[in-house]
């Protein structure tokens, strides 16, 4: 949902929306703990969007997740997207655990990276030092949750915001590069 959110924006504004690795809840045990919010907030936005959303039954870890999306940022950039949206239906439709290597190794069939690699970074925690580096710039940023947006590489946003509050926010960057500009 977020991704589709920050690429209407990048669109609608000609700017760039950073996606960083951050494991929210690093203290989730493997197999998850169960759930009990109803993440209206997300419900309400996820309607809007007409995109299909269940809150799921547990939380479950993302560490290996991010590291494989970690991978495809950096070995097909283009297909991050794709894979991205697979996430959110894996975790907020079909309730998968995304954390569990079949499961990845599923969403990442047709992803022109080999199986072997794949497997080779989810299983070894290979890119784990590069979540831990992505969290304390993160942390640094200000950002202690998820959704947050970094745009342009030069304002963070918190939260789930309304589209009207990006659109202020993103035309005051837009005024405010221009200004620097004709100095």
């Amino acid at each position: 949902m977020a991704w589709a959110r920050a690429a209407r924006l990048e669109e609608q504004h000609d700017v760039a929306i950073s996606w960083m690795p951050y494991e929210l809840h690093p203290e989730i045990p493997d197999g998850g703990q169960i759930n009990n919010r109803r993440f209206t907030a997300i419900a309400k936005l996820a309607a809007e969007m007409e995109l299909p959303f269940l809150a799921p039954k547990k939380f479950r870890p993302t560490r290996r997740a991010h590291q494989a999306v970690l991978l495809m940022d950096y070995i097909k950039p283009a297909n991050t997207p794709l894979l991205m949206n697979r996430m959110f239906e894996a975790i907020w439709v079909e309730e998968l655990d995304i954390e569990s290597p079949e499961i990845l190794f599923e969403l990442m069939s047709d992803s022109e990276i080999p199986a072997d690699v794949v497997q080779r970074v989810v299983l070894s925690d290979e890119l784990k030092p590069a979540i831990g580096v992505s969290v304390r710039k993160a942390l640094e940023w200000g950002i202690t949750g998820t959704p947050s947006w970094v745009i342009d590489n030069k304002l963070m946003v918190p939260g789930l915001q309304e589209d009207d509050f990006f659109d202020r926010v993103i035309a005051k960057l837009a005024a405010n590069r221009a200004e620097t500009l004709e100095r």
